[in-house]
């Protein structure tokens, strides 16, 4: 296709993902488009209209940049009332430079305002050629563009189908461990191979792999504490990108501050909203007691997996359900019995 209609495509699919997601893909752009460090989604609360934060080191400068993301329709231009706030929200939290991003345009005000504090604009059409530029979202052949499948394919959280992918079905029982790879990430280890060193190191073990932190990593983009990033070629293979989620700065948030209630309270939350657990636990509430038995044949009949597969994935899936407080078990083996003691709290 030709650059103007390729153009036109990538701001229908920036229009076409979640808010958060159009802050994920802003970020993308930043740490394709400008060196920087600490690039990061701002903390859960209290970002004061600061989307994203990073800091930029020079040989003469050192700045913290402090960028807002408007993901507005064509014709809903961003005003300079806009401009007041975030100007205000820069200030307050000490940011040096910054930026804001929209799909659509700026109003003249807006422009005004933005060029008496030296605040870069960035619209639309500026957006969508810095992606281009870039080869961000999109491919180049021979003058012509496409769209990048594999990209945006990142972009696509956990399905709500009659049939549940292989993939939602998750592998990783050992919460400790999701805890350590969602901070690994947090830490800027956001690829299998440094997400595995970082684990080895916390845990001092020696037997964490690549292979485990990519399924862990599912297991937390499963808990939308993760979200994937852009795919990464290393020694001519591609490999998974991670990126923490609003959900996930605050779930370290609250690890940081020594408030491991909240911290549980959250994890629960994004447990039951995991839709295998969510399909398990209603049978469960039907039955008021599973075993792993009956959970296999859950799996059996919700997905496409193999028949050992569903085996191993059973008893992953009791892992998960034993961490709702609700939630007792006893037992073992494929008699294991998974009993709903009380009423959710």
């Amino acid at each position: 296709m030709k650059v103007s209609t390729a153009k036109e495509e990538l701001l229908d699919r920036g229009l076409q993902i979640d808010h958060e997601q159009f802050e994920q893909l802003c970020k993308m752009v930043i740490e394709r488009a400008e060196p920087t460090r600490e690039l990061e989604l701002t903390p859960f609360r209290g970002d004061g209209g600061i989307d994203i934060h990073a800091v930029i080191d020079r040989e003469l400068f050192h700045a913290r940049l402090g960028v807002q993301a408007k993901q507005y329709t064509t014709g809903n231009t961003v005003g300079a009332r806009t401009l007041r706030g975030f100007k205000g929200a820069l200030s307050e939290q000490q940011y040096h430079i910054g930026t804001v991003i929209t799909t659509s345009s700026f109003t003249s005000g807006a422009e005004t305002s933005a060029n008496q504090d030296f605040i870069r604009l960035i619209d639309g059409d500026r957006l969508t050629d810095i992606m281009i530029e870039s080869s961000i979202g999109v491919v180049t052949d021979d003058e012509s563009y496409e769209l990048d499948p594999t990209f945006w394919s990142a972009f696509k959280k956990p399905e709500r189908t009659d049939s549940i992918p292989p993939l939602e079905v998750p592998q990783a029982d050992n919460f400790d461990v999701i805890r350590t790879v969602i901070r690994a990430v947090g830490t800027g280890s956001d690829i299998k191979p440094d997400i595995a060193e970082y684990v080895r190191r916390q845990t001092d073990t020696d037997t964490f792999d690549p292979r485990q932190a990519d399924y862990y990593g599912i297991a937390a983009w499963l808990l939308q504490f993760l979200h994937k990033d852009q795919e990464i070629e290393i020694d001519n293979h591609t490999i998974r990108h991670w990126g923490l989620t609003r959900l996930g700065e605050e779930y370290l948030t609250y690890l940081d501050r020594g408030n491991r209630e909240s911290a549980d309270n959250l994890l629960t939350q994004q447990i039951r909203d995991v839709e295998i657990i969510s399909r398990v636990y209603t049978q469960l509430e039907e039955d008021g007691t599973l075993s792993r038995r009956d959970i296999t044949e859950i799996l059996a009949a919700e997905t496409d997996l193999s028949d050992s597969t569903t085996r191993r994935r059973a008893r992953t899936v009791g892992q998960w359900l034993v961490r709702l407080p609700e939630i007792t078990t006893s037992g073992r083996g494929s008699e294991q019995q998974y009993v709903l003691a009380s009423t959710p709290r």
